[in-house]
């Protein structure tokens, strides 16, 4: 117990840096919110007119949009874990910044399958560390979080209608936390 103390009173925690942590995790929240919609958005125009092709450089911005997304998210985790020490989170970061550049590397058909074992082990990683911050922050993101999750188990599916659950689960995850992450300073 005494080596547990010593090494949180070695690791300063500044409110200043922690807000700064969260700041980027509400931007990143926002772009995978935006992310989440407009793919629900173009699943459902899909299932309504199955002929209807999206452009490419539509898909090519929604998959920057969510790469970017993804970087941010990376970068929150890395800086949470630099005020506080916990391993999970960079662990995290890594996954989430590794799913954001698979995408970009791996483009032979036969690597999509582990280009999605990355991006759902990284979105896993990222629901588990806002349940964490969620803990630690007294804020309730433990629905969002779960949401999230949930999002992430129906996207895998590879079912049409199943991804737009999936989706809108993933959707109402990111407005959740982002929800409770903008209010809670202006509550303090």
């Amino acid at each position: 117990m005494s080596g547990k103390q010593e090494n949180q009173k070695r690791i300063p925690v500044e409110q200043a840096k922690i807000n700064r942590c969260i700041g980027w995790l509400t931007i990143s929240l926002g772009l995978g919110l935006f992310y989440a919609l407009a793919l629900a958005f173009f699943i459902s125009l899909n299932l309504a007119m199955p002929d209807l092709n999206l452009p490419e450089l539509v898909r090519s911005m929604l998959i920057l949009v969510w790469a970017l997304g993804k970087i941010g998210f990376a970068f929150a985790l890395i800086c949470l874990y630099q005020a506080t020490g916990y391993t999970k989170w960079a662990i995290a970061a890594l996954l989430l910044a590794a799913s954001a550049v698979m995408p970009y590397v791996l483009t032979n058909p036969d690597s999509q399958i582990f280009v999605i074992g990355i991006e759902a082990l990284a979105i896993t990683a990222l629901s588990l560390s806002l349940f964490d911050i969620g803990k630690a922050s007294q804020s309730d993101l433990g629905v969002a979080a779960g949401m999230i999750f949930m999002g992430v188990i129906l996207q895998i599916l590879q079912n049409a209608l199943m991804a737009y659950v999936g989706i809108a689960f993933l959707a109402m995850g990111f407005y959740l936390s982002l929800k409770r992450l903008w209010v809670q300073p202006k509550a303090k």
